[in-house]
């Protein structure tokens, strides 16, 4: 079974999952912890989460910013357990990619679905796309 933790500063957590519920209705499989929104100490939600995960479990723990404070915590609890990965600066797209792919999850999958992130991320050049606009037929893409 695939486990999906997100963990980030604030709400955002809760956001990816809300979008991920919309886009996919596949949010059963997550978790969310929002850090310092309270004053409550999250470090042993995230242990329970890599305690969940058993043998024939993959575990996935997407957190907002390399090197924050939520990734070291992370980075800290999940070293040790084979079946379960640390993804950080994560972003919607990649966490629904991760999410629905299929079979077992590896480095090497998550290496290549990160990959396909990165290169989804572009600057929409607006001064391009107001001129398409005149064409409105045009497809945005092109």
């Amino acid at each position: 079974m695939k486990k999906i933790l997100i963990a980030t500063h604030g709400y955002l957590a809760d956001g990816f999952k809300s979008s991920i519920s919309l886009l996919t209705g596949g949010e059963d499989a997550i978790e969310t912890i929002c850090a310092y929104v309270d004053e409550s100490d999250y470090t042993e939600r995230i242990q329970a989460f890599v305690d969940s995960i058993g043998p024939d479990d993959d575990g996935v723990i997407f957190t907002d910013i390399y090197g924050g404070s939520v990734c070291q915590k992370v980075a800290l609890i999940a070293p040790g357990h084979p079946n379960v990965f640390h993804i950080s600066g994560c972003n919607l797209g990649l966490i629904i990619e991760v999410l629905f792919a299929p079979g077992r999850i590896t480095k090497d999958s998550l290496q290549a679905t990160i990959e396909t992130a990165r290169a989804t991320m572009q600057l929409v050049d607006t001064e391009e796309t107001e001129s398409a606009s005149e064409g409105a037929d045009d497809d945005f893409f092109d």
